[in-house]
């Protein structure tokens, strides 16, 4: 009998309270606090977040974004970030942590996500979530293995090319498969979940196996005695040469492995012009495999117009080779086969 007038003057004690508090606050809204699922969301194996909103499924939708967010600096601060690494390995960092933002913008499997508590007040609803983190890690294993067979498969076809443009090309596919696997990597294992290294192993023998091509790799070119030699088109055809080592490794040997350069100059014309002297040079660029096929073929013409002599107009016209934009044009072939 004392127990059953205990717990009634309990219950009325907590009506009262609640009573005084809406009186106080000048609100006659209800206010209900609603907790289910907590069971399922163990303290320190789960994350929380929470949302307030005009509706109770605005609310909901905003914890869930919460979660992500915890998920996003949760892998953040995991210790994969290294002061000792290269130009290479930053910039494929800082691409992995983009690719990361972009894994973690939204929740991919909201349905394990258990709301904690649910309160309603003044036509507010706070609504906090939690999900269970091996939960969480469930769409992000699934894509790990599906990245992992991805670069498996990416690796073999690299193994079987031969011509160094190609091996170039297949292997950024690989790199940009395994910057998806390192932020992939980071998120499972801030929650949790190791990953084994074979995908880490297999990249890094691709990536030695590589730079060994870029270091081998190269442009050649060794000037020879053409039939439109002339002193003028002559030095045209240096100062081309020129334009090109600026930006690009060449080398003056016998070609091995890239590409071998070819630079014609057909005689320099000076005209008489409305403004004085006229001089212009056609330039021709061949480009062959070490092998002997045919790589690429580009032509310009440049043009140097003044008032002074033909001997000024043609130092203008050197000038212009050595440093105008019709190289641009030019550059987008040559950065195909520069391997950069």
């Amino acid at each position: 009998m004392k127990k059953l007038s205990l717990r009634l003057f309990l219950c009325l004690a907590v009506a009262c309270l609640c009573s005084c508090a809406g009186s106080k606050n000048g609100d006659s809204a209800e206010s209900e606090a609603v907790t289910v699922g907590a069971a399922e969301c163990p303290q320190g194996e789960s994350l929380y977040g929470s949302g307030l909103a005009g509706s109770y499924q605005t609310a909901l939708m905003l914890s869930q974004r919460d979660i992500a967010k915890q998920m996003d600096s949760l892998a953040n601060s995991s210790p994969d970030r290294n002061a000792g690494m290269n130009v290479e390995q930053r910039e494929m960092m800082e691409a992995s942590l983009a690719v990361q933002q972009q894994f973690l913008s939204r929740l991919e499997n909201p349905e394990n996500v258990r709301v904690d508590s649910s309160v309603e007040n003044a036509g507010k609803f706070t609504v906090t979530s939690c999900m269970a983190k091996a939960n969480a890690a469930i769409p992000f294993k699934k894509k790990y293995a599906a990245f992992g067979d991805s670069l498996e498969n990416l690796v073999k076809g690299l193994d079987g090319l031969e011509k160094p443009v190609e091996k170039n090309s297949a292997y950024k596919d690989v790199k940009n498969v395994y910057i998806r696997m390192m932020a992939l990597r980071r998120i499972l294992v801030s929650l949790g979940t190791p990953v084994d290294g074979a995908a880490d192993s297999l990249f890094a023998r691709v990536n030695r196996e590589h730079n060994a091509l870029l270091l081998s790799n190269s442009f050649f070119y060794k000037k020879q005695a053409l039939p439109s030699d002339t002193p003028d088109s002559d030095k045209i055809q240096m100062l081309v040469f020129s334009r090109i080592s600026r930006d690009y490794r060449v080398q003056q040997t016998e070609c091995k492995v890239g590409v071998k350069l070819l630079i014609d100059v057909f005689p320099v014309v000076c005209e008489t012009a409305n403004v004085g002297v006229a001089c212009s040079a056609d330039i021709h660029l061949k480009g062959e495999t070490c092998q002997g096929e045919q790589a690429f073929e580009l032509n310009s013409k440049v043009t140097a117009i003044g008032a002074g002599s033909e001997q000024e107009v043609m130092e203008s016209l050197g000038q212009e080779v050595s440093g105008g934009n019709w190289f641009d044009e030019w550059r987008n072939d040559l950065n195909k086969w520069s391997l950069k």
